[in-house]
């Protein structure tokens, strides 16, 4: 089923948590590869938005396609880049990027940097 988008959704961090718990989404973080190795959201996929290529990128048609990046401009240019390539299928942007995720008090990681490894963060109060 091809559904005709003309604006991109937002939604709330907790929303997509939920969504990606219940494997109903992709996540895809458009920052750029420095910002994704200092901290990251669990799972999510790296699509620099310098690197983003709206007609070639992959179509998931059985899940909401979820972009976020630092504070959600980046992604919502992103989502943009999708709409006019003629995307079929849903795109969500995630409301205050990132940082509303962390804000939240959903948890991120990190990569170490002598070893690459994945390491969580949890949001310290």
């Amino acid at each position: 089923m091809n559904i005709t988008i003309t604006s991109v959704r937002e939604s709330t961090p907790e929303t997509i948590h939920q969504w990606l718990s219940n494997n109903k989404a992709i996540l895809v973080d458009v920052r750029e590869t420095s910002e994704y190795e200092q901290e990251h959201i669990p799972g999510s996929l790296l699509v620099p938005l310098s690197c983003f290529e709206a007609d070639v990128f992959p179509k998931f048609e059985s899940k909401i396609l979820v972009l976020h990046c630092a504070v959600g401009k980046r992604s919502a240019a992103a989502a943009k880049q999708l709409i006019i390539s003629g995307y079929p299928y849903e795109i969500v942007n995630m409301e205050g990027g990132i940082r509303s995720w962390k804000n939240a008090g959903l948890n991120t990681e990190c990569l170490e940097e002598d070893t690459y490894e994945v390491r969580p963060r949890r949001l310290r109060l």
